[in-house]
């Protein structure tokens, strides 16, 4: 990796190529190196100039990784210096990528639309669209199957009028008068005409437009911020449309739990990691951060989830000498701690607030996935709804039977949707970028999610009717894959969460 610019490796890093060592220096590099940043932001831009084009032509907003290393091989063979990736800074090279990416894209949109009868097919699609369903050659001879009237003895039959307008001559068949007969009528034969055309199908009515209303609340999330000087993790707070981004005054905290007072003020729960300004263990406090309440008291005791009907929390904790995930509950300010004497993780509440799902498997390790217990009942009632060991950081939906969950069945993560008996399970999204930590709007039309869609992490928004997504922060500089180093330790993008409140 150069030790003066990362701009080399931008290519390979906006397309998910590096490994996680070499993505992890290109970005704490991008935190202190104003150059590449803007190097970075110049690739971005060419990307979502591209993204129209990419969706018309090949129905999704990044080319195939097949189609990326035709064009990368293309450029590299056309350059002086063999390189490892291609830079994005050299305006050359990009022109090339461009015009090889839009001459690729035309073609597929050319065919696409010929195929989709969007251009004038009466003349083109006879030129390859065969007429017969064999190879056998048609006998261009037309034998009449109609019978031959008996016409006069001085009459010929009448022109046949073939499919084309022309005029192909009847045979003349020899006649012998009767004297005691009357001779017929003069007869022709009957005109061939086409057929009438089918009166066009009536038109599909267009689908119901989905209203989408504006979304509400505040949302809470956090990442490691690498910039000399500060190297913690922080927590965020953003108003559900974007506006009103503010930090967090404690440092050193993250896995943050969001939940509106009565009053109209927040409480939040969150893992505190002592340093620099806050006690190591879960705490609970306003959003000044000046009145803190120590909850559990271990430094292992992560992942809270607020009770949306009691001032109560939920959390998962490696505080046993075995070190296995097991769940607890206590009052928001730390009172009546209760071990529920269940192994698992990620704890979410229901509506409810007495049941809840979590990550777990069953006594012998087998049944992994997402299971529901309650409060009363957890040790022996606990039944799993989703047998998938894939499936992790659930969220209950606060107005419904759902809950919304990450997975990478495929060696990608996205999102998904199963009822909470663990039926009518439902892809949310299918993006080459992850999409994880899904949280509920309070009104249970959104989900705030994680992802590093267009070459960046960020928190995005999906709207379920109507599948519209939109960014409405991004984390310039921030990671989410920071350096193992104490109090942290190895840490990365699926061990945070994200919550969203009133």
């Amino acid at each position: 990796m150069p030790t003066d610019h990362v701009t080399s490796a931008l290519e390979a890093y906006l397309d998910y190529q590096l490994a996680p060592e070499e993505r992890r220096a290109v970005e704490m590099h991008l935190a202190v190196c104003p150059t590449c940043r803007e190097d970075l932001r110049a690739a971005r831009h060419l990307a979502n100039e591209l993204r129209p084009t990419l969706i018309a032509a090949l129905g999704q907003p990044v080319p195939s990784p097949a189609l990326r290393q035709r064009v990368r091989r293309a450029l590299e063979t056309n350059s002086e210096s063999q390189r490892r990736f291609i830079s994005w800074a050299v305006t050359g090279k990009v022109f090339n990528a461009v015009g090889t990416l839009a001459v690729i894209a035309l073609l597929a949109f050319g065919v696409w639309t010929v195929i989709q009868g969007q251009l004038p097919g009466s003349e083109v699609l006879p030129q390859f669209i065969p007429l017969t369903s064999g190879p056998e050659e048609i006998d261009e001879t037309v034998e009449a199957t109609t019978p031959t009237p008996a016409p006069t003895p001085t009459s010929t039959l009448a022109p046949i009028k073939s499919f084309d307008g022309d005029s192909l001559p009847g045979p003349v068949v020899p006649f012998e008068s009767n004297p005691e007969e009357k001779a017929p009528e003069t007869l022709s034969a009957p005109e061939i005409t086409q057929q009438e055309t089918a009166a066009p199908p009536a038109p599909v009515p267009p689908a119901p437009v989905v209203e989408v209303e504006p979304p509400t609340g505040t949302i809470a999330f956090a990442y490691y911020n690498p910039a000399p000087g500060r190297q913690v993790y922080e927590t965020h707070l953003i108003n559900a449309d974007g506006s009103n981004h503010r930090l967090f005054p404690l440092d050193g905290v993250s896995e943050p739990a969001l939940r509106a007072t009565t009053n109209g003020t927040y409480h939040l729960a969150y893992r505190a990691y002592s340093e620099p300004t806050s006690p190591r263990s879960l705490l609970s406090s306003d959003l000044e951060g000046k009145i803190a309440d120590r909850v559990g008291g271990f430094w292992e005791d992560a992942q809270p989830d607020w009770s949306p009907t009691e001032e109560r929390l939920i959390y998962a904790s490696q505080r046993e000498v075995d070190r296995r995930w097991r769940l607890y509950t206590s009052w928001g300010g730390g009172e009546r701690e209760i071990n529920l004497r269940r192994e698992g993780k990620s704890p979410t509440f229901a509506p409810d607030g007495f049941r809840f799902a979590f990550e777990s498997c069953d006594n012998t390790g087998n049944q992994c996935g997402l299971w529901v217990g309650d409060l009363k009942n957890s040790e022996y009632d606990s039944q799993p709804i989703l047998e998938n060991p894939l499936a992790q950081a659930p969220d209950w939906s606060p107005v419904a039977e759902e809950i919304a969950y990450m997975a990478n069945p495929d060696g990608n993560w996205d999102l998904y949707l199963v009822n909470s008996d663990g039926t009518n399970v439902r892809r949310l999204t299918d993006d080459p970028a992850i999409e994880g930590l899904p949280a509920w709007s309070p009104d249970g039309k959104w989900l705030a999610f994680l992802s590093n869609r267009e070459g960046n992490w960020g928190i995005w928004l999906l709207h379920l009717a109507s599948g519209e997504t939109r960014r409405i922060f991004e984390f310039d500089g921030g990671v989410f894959t920071p350096p193992n180093r104490s109090p942290y330790g190895q840490r990365d993008w699926y061990d945070e969460q994200i919550s969203w409140s009133e």
